[in-house]
């Protein structure tokens, strides 16, 4: 994130007058007096740098946590920020790094925010256990996805957390996170299904995937099954949300019978969707293509999401 040094920068808190979630800007005049409304929070300076001598994010200097009651502080967002400025020298280490920081912030205050960062902690943690323990073939090539894909996150959260655009997937997730009547396992599906649909082909295309990366890539993807188990509980003990009947079968294909219906263990296949943005990385990658991928993606996400909605409503979910 680039500062100008024209003007003094500070934070100002809005919410959209669409009432679709609250979110921190960058103001230009250092006069100006951010509302408190939704989420409520106090400006404050805190001149120092997010990371510790350890290389780790904490809450502040003094291992307070940064709160506004159920959402994070401005000065926690300053520090958030900080996080999602990737720089060009990252590696899946300092990504790593970067992921905890913010789940971190947002676990000490419960932010709906943070449901998705919880679960990637442990995502971005095992494919680098699985680098370090060859049990990929190309070593630069996964961290170099590790890399591109968590920026593509960070790039949304941190135009969230400004006020501004990110894409329409990422969008429509903070407005589910941030609406009280939308269940929490629907919003954290929800980012899971924004990250594998529409970041996840384009990563691909931007490190240079070629076929030859197609086992390295469907090995990764069975990988992430074996910590399910870990960022379901930690959504129990952070954010008070059961989504494990969802995600084991949206995981494991163990879906309990006659809960979510046809259409749901059909459309709501993990491996499927992984094996969808795969062709659409070489679609992207045609000059003829492009148009075809974006189709695809943007009909896959709304299509799952339509499917979410109706166990919302329903309470099953």
């Amino acid at each position: 994130m680039t500062k100008s040094s024209s003007f003094a920068i500070l934070f100002g808190l809005t919410v959209l007058a669409s009432g679709c979630g609250p979110t921190y800007v960058f103001e230009e005049d250092p006069n100006y007096q951010g509302t408190q409304e939704d989420r409520t929070a106090k400006t404050s300076d805190t001149g120092s740098d997010a990371q510790d001598e350890s290389g780790n994010y904490d809450a502040d200097d003094n291992g307070e946590k940064l709160c506004a009651g159920e959402f994070i502080s401005m000065e926690a967002a300053y520090e958030m920020l900080e996080l999602t400025n990737v720089g060009n020298n990252e590696d899946m280490y300092s990504i790593y790094d970067r992921v905890d920081g913010i789940a971190s912030l947002f676990e000490d205050c419960s932010d709906p925010w943070g449901l998705f960062p919880t679960t990637y902690r442990h995502i971005t943690n095992r494919i680098i256990e699985a680098i370090e323990d060859g049990e990929i073939e190309d070593e630069e090539w996964g961290d170099a996805i590790v890399v591109d894909f968590a920026s593509r996150y960070f790039a949304g959260l941190e135009a969230a957390l400004q006020g501004e655009e990110p894409s329409w997937a990422w969008d429509h997730y903070y407005y589910l996170a941030d609406n009280p009547d939308v269940s929490r396992t629907r919003a954290v599906v929800n980012a899971m299904i924004a990250h594998l649909t529409l970041d996840l082909p384009h990563a691909l295309v931007a490190i240079g995937t070629t076929d030859d990366h197609e086992n390295d890539y469907f090995v990764l993807g069975e990988l992430m099954i074996d910590i399910v188990p870990d960022f379901t509980q930690d959504l129990v003990d952070y954010y008070d949300t059961d989504a494990e009947d969802l995600l084991n079968g949206f995981f494991f294909g163990d879906w309990i019978d006659g809960v979510f219906g046809e259409d749901t263990t059909i459309t709501l296949n993990y491996q499927t969707i992984r094996t969808k943005s795969w062709n659409n990385r070489w679609l992207l990658e045609q000059w003829w293509g492009g148009w075809m991928a974006d189709s695809e993606i943007y009909t896959a996400f709304w299509t799952i999401d339509g499917i979410l909605a109706t166990l919302d409503a329903a309470g099953t979910i």
